[in-house]
């Protein structure tokens, strides 16, 4: 999972994330709560990148709303539903959802989305994909990795990324069963890549 204030080139760093996967032959999938396909295909398109990669598919949001709510509310099934299918078809070697934040808020409380968002991850562990979760933190608790903390515990890694004066911070906060380097290293988002970098 990647968390962080709006501005701090989550974005970025998922499709990059995806497009390292296509130059490498392989599948990918984009599931959007929060832009239609054609909004992310503009945003693709402004990274540098084909939004008609062959390799890539979008699920976009207003195939996951449910009837009759005017395009607001989603339906978990539907999401879960969505997801089981592209996996079943695609067999996609990487996976972004944006955003868990988006997903965990139709729930009420947090055994319940804690339920919610592991089955979504136990639909993506039985396959041999990777994938990457967006979390929103409003500018309020720019400090927080997610809105939702119940969200931390459920995935196998975190990273948290947010602003400090003119930086932009990078930092891992969990990588189940694995060493990591905990420090802030600085992030760098251009026009043409998103690169990590020592802060030193």
């Amino acid at each position: 999972m990647l968390g962080g204030t709006p501005g701090t080139g989550k974005e970025p760093f998922a499709i990059d994330y995806l497009y390292q996967g296509i130059e490498d032959d392989q599948q990918v999938l984009y599931i959007s709560l929060t832009q239609t396909k054609e909004e992310l295909k503009k945003t693709i398109r402004n990274r540098g990148f084909d939004p008609e990669a062959e390799r890539l598919e979008i699920q976009e949001a207003v195939n996951l709303m449910r009837p009759g709510s005017g395009g607001q509310v989603f339906e978990p099934e539907q999401v879960t539903d969505g997801l089981r299918r592209r996996l079943n078809r695609l067999e996609p070697d990487r996976i972004v959802f944006n955003s868990l934040t988006k997903f965990l808020m139709i729930f009420d409380a947090s055994p319940v989305q804690r339920e919610h968002a592991s089955n979504l991850l136990e639909q993506i562990r039985g396959y041999d994909s990777s994938a990457l979760f967006l979390s929103e933190v409003p500018f309020s608790k720019e400090d927080q990795v997610s809105r939702y903390e119940i969200a931390e515990f459920v995935v196998d890694g975190v990273f948290h990324v947010k602003q400090d004066g003119d930086d932009t911070l990078f930092e891992i906060m969990k990588m189940k069963g694995l060493d990591y380097n905990g420090s802030p290293h600085l992030l760098e988002v251009t026009g043409d890549k998103v690169e990590i970098t020592s802060k030193e």
